[in-house]
């Protein structure tokens, strides 16, 4: 087996003279319910907050830093919010956030190792290191989500009439004011449309729910365009 490792800010930390002292966990986040105390019933009732909805979770992780001269670059790299990628998923990244202090004790002195915890608070979907994107043609074409839940994706459309629209995962959303020649996009994570240099932004023109892709094979069919690129965003668990 490999050396564990992780990945900060697009930084190994095997460059940074650190390693992980074991393997860091892997985790499944835990749905967001609230509890409901019913009075005179035993238990309570469990209330899912919503479909797909889960919390963030904290991931502790002991590191092993060579040199006790390297602790102030460590330090100030260790720090603020980022991506960060596990060895045990070296393919997935995560939205995370450096939380409390990061102190480095003494861990070996005739190898001048020092060893301290770092915790990474981790927002719950992790998504692919390198995002997959697929291009279509014709409305009706098949696109697969092989995430663990739906994907919100960003939809790159090239027009070839003053209006178009876009129908996947059940929603649809049509979007008035477009120049035929053009490139627009449509971003179903942030819900919003502009053109290619952001100068025009054409939410206001939109009409409907953002499409998106439900976890399997999706049709996605519409009108308006000559050709659809299609970033998936897929999330996992």
């Amino acid at each position: 087996m490999g050396q564990s490792f992780f990945i900060w800010k697009n930084k190994d930390c095997r460059s940074m003279g650190v390693k992980l002292s074991g393997p860091a966990a892997i985790i499944r986040p835990e749905e967001r319910v609230q509890h409901i105390e019913i009075p005179g019933r035993s238990g309570d009732l469990t209330q899912l907050q919503g479909e797909n909805i889960y919390n963030s979770y904290i991931q502790t992780v002991t590191i092993l830093v060579h040199g006790g001269y390297r602790a102030r670059d460590v330090f100030d790299w260790l720090r603020g919010s980022g991506f960060v990628t596990f060895s045990g998923e070296p393919d997935k990244k995560q939205a995370a956030r450096i939380i409390g202090a990061v102190t480095l004790d003494r861990h070996s002195y005739n190898l001048d190792w020092w060893s301290g915890e770092v915790q990474f608070y981790c927002q719950p979907l992790k998504e692919k290191l390198n995002d997959s994107s697929v291009t279509i043609t014709s409305s009706g074409s098949s696109v697969r989500n092989s995430g663990d839940v739906e994907a919100k994706p960003l939809w790159k459309l090239t027009a070839n009439a003053t209006s178009a629209t876009v129908t996947a995962g059940g929603k649809s959303l049509a979007v008035t004011g477009l120049t035929s020649g053009n490139v627009y996009y449509i971003d179903s994570d942030v819900m919003e449309v502009y053109n290619a240099d952001r100068s025009a932004i054409l939410t206001g023109n939109s009409i409907g729910d953002f499409p998106v892709l439900a976890i399997g094979n999706n049709s996605v069919t519409g009108s308006g365009w000559s050709s659809l690129e299609i970033s998936r965003r897929e999330r996992f668990l």
